[in-house]
């Protein structure tokens, strides 16, 4: 069959269109994903303290100095100096996206840096960064922090249990608090199995 000029020359005009289209499409899609490929990155525990040190003084309050710990999963432990220069563990910071890498906000993860003491009583969390729309009255606010300062990894640490349920967040407060208690048990974990192997 002999397709018309004219025809031809309409198909593959239309061709071009079409990949255009679908370059432009492709573009779009890549930069849409780009903010969210470079913020998986950024928050997650390295030996570039100085960058996180504004959250390690806030979730480890007492500790004067920081180390990074590459061992098992990365982590901060903070220490106070003693009067004969003698160093004690204040504590261990972590971030939950590391401990707790599958538990996802309403848009995305939440990145808390988490304060523990040695014994398994969490201390502060920062909240670092996050993309959730209703943060700003659920996770955002004081209170929320507040509620699990001073709690043991053994606590049930469950909205509507032991942690106020927030309205109109229920998935952001929810993964919050999931991330929270599961990135918290699993660095105790971690940190009872690294002592007990010393003995």
């Amino acid at each position: 069959m002999v397709v018309p000029i004219e025809k031809r020359s309409r198909m593959g005009a239309m061709r071009v269109t079409l990949r255009a289209s679908l370059a432009a499409a492709v573009m779009v899609m890549g930069l849409v994903g780009l903010p969210a490929a470079t913020y998986a990155q950024r928050y997650r525990a390295t030996d570039e303290i100085p960058r996180y040190e504004e959250f390690l003084r806030e979730a480890l309050p007492g500790a004067e100095t920081f180390r990074f710990i590459d061992r098992g999963t990365p982590h901060y432990r903070g220490y106070r100096t003693g009067p004969n220069g003698e160093e004690t563990l204040v504590g261990l910071g972590f971030f939950n996206v590391d401990f707790a890498p599958t538990v996802r906000g309403y848009k995305g993860e939440i990145w808390m840096l988490i304060g523990m003491d040695p014994g398994g009583t969490l201390l502060d969390i920062s909240i670092v960064f996050h993309n959730e729309p209703f943060g700003y009255f659920s996770i955002d606010r004081p209170a929320f922090v507040e509620q699990f300062r001073g709690r043991s990894v053994l606590d049930r640490l469950t909205v509507g249990d032991d942690i106020d349920a927030v309205s109109r967040a229920t998935i952001t407060n929810n993964a919050a608090v999931r991330s929270i208690r599961d990135s918290a048990r699993r660095m105790a974990r971690e940190f009872l199995a690294e002592r007990s192997s010393k003995q």
